[in-house]
């Protein structure tokens, strides 16, 4: 009886951390061409915005992020609030998309837009990386974010749940035990490989 729900526990907890492995897996074969790819080069563009008077810093950005659809942007981060060297409001939205960076052009009553799109394998690396511990304003983005938790949790059951089913029903087998082994040893090399 044990046994079984411990199996069940096992498929399901594989099952639910299927997406999340999936990304993993795609990340981490990828990682090697992420250091030698190059980003598309930034699009800038203008468009006509005027201040509105008596708002701070943070007001504006966050006027800005809603006029430009950065709902990935959000909430902003007190570190993206900037002024460049002429003491133009200056942004800088880190997404999963890429990054929009943003110069308030008040005198010119205009923004300075610089877009520059992440790659496949980017936004997927920012995907894997994306735990609950990030707090977005965008539920699709939070949605991730807390399946991703959820998924390292389910991945840590799948482990426990296998290992005792090791435990109980093959641990005298000599292939299991060369299986375990092997797989030890395998995550060890890795592990120091890596490092």
């Amino acid at each position: 009886m044990l046994l079984r729900l411990v199996k069940k526990l096992h498929t399901y907890a594989g099952l639910l951390t299927f997406l999340n492995l999936a990304v993993y897996g795609v990340v981490g074969l990828s990682i090697p061409f992420l250091r030698q790819s190059r980003t598309a080069p930034p699009v800038i563009t203008y468009r006509n915005f005027t201040v509105p008077p008596n708002l701070t810093d943070r007001q504006v950005a966050e006027q800005i992020c809603s006029l430009l659809h950065l709902s990935l942007a959000t909430p902003v981060n007190q570190a993206a609030i900037q002024h460049d060297a002429a003491n133009n409001l200056f942004l800088d939205f880190w997404h999963a998309n890429g990054r929009d960076q943003v110069t308030v052009l008040e005198k010119e009553r205009r923004l300075r837009i610089e877009t520059t799109r992440n790659s496949l394998g980017l936004y997927l690396y920012t995907l894997h990386e994306t735990t609950a511990a990030f707090h977005s304003s965008d539920w699709r983005m939070q949605l991730w974010a807390d399946y991703n938790e959820f998924a390292m949790w389910c991945l840590l059951g799948m482990i426990a749940s296998g290992f005792a089913m090791f435990l109980v029903s093959r641990a005298r087998s000599r292939l299991a035990q060369i299986s375990l082994a092997t797989g030890c040893c395998l995550f060890a090399g890795l592990y120091f490989w890596t490092r």
